[in-house]
């Protein structure tokens, strides 16, 4: 028997929309945008959903992994936050648990990827149908040189779970 991806074997998934039907995406689906202080302004290429039973990663990411161009911003999630304004703070509990850029920088003559962690930050969440979206955010904490970075933006999400 040939191999066949699960959504295939889906009627939902072959058929055109029929009335009041909804069509199965197995795509994420969302766009994240920020501004960040001394550095490129950040589009991300693409949106990663994870979840788990205790939470939920969104991730936006700008070129491919293993260049030197490669950027990505990361949220960590309580999974069970619900449309609000967060305040965070690390390494203090609250529904934000981690908020983090990764980025490829120089150190002693190499290209490395440095995990810039934010110190503080907030978050303008609204959660509706298990899309996610944040009017805004900001992120501040120390670079690879100990100098300040700083990151504001927005982004929408859309798992493949979700409802419309």
């Amino acid at each position: 028997m040939a191999l066949q991806h699960p959504v295939y074997e889906n009627p939902d998934v072959l058929r055109l929309k029929e009335s009041g039907q909804k069509i199965f995406n197995p795509r994420t689906r969302g766009e994240l945008k920020a501004e960040l202080l001394d550095r490129p302004a950040f589009t991300a290429q693409e949106m990663t959903f994870a979840s788990s039973q205790k939470k939920i990663v969104i991730t936006g990411e700008f070129d491919d992994f293993g260049s030197t161009a490669y950027r990505a911003v990361a949220f960590t999630l309580d999974i069970n936050i619900q449309s609000g304004i967060y305040l965070y703070k690390k390494d203090e509990h609250g529904p934000i648990l981690s908020m983090s850029y990764i980025e490829c920088v120089e150190i002693d003559g190499r290209q490395v990827y440095h995990l810039n962690q934010a110190d503080v930050g907030s978050l303008h969440l609204s959660v509706v149908e298990s899309c996610y979206s944040a009017r805004l955010f900001t992120m501040e904490g120390l670079d690879h040189n100990g100098n300040s970075m700083e990151m504001c933006g927005d982004f929408s999400i859309s798992p493949p779970h979700a409802s419309f």
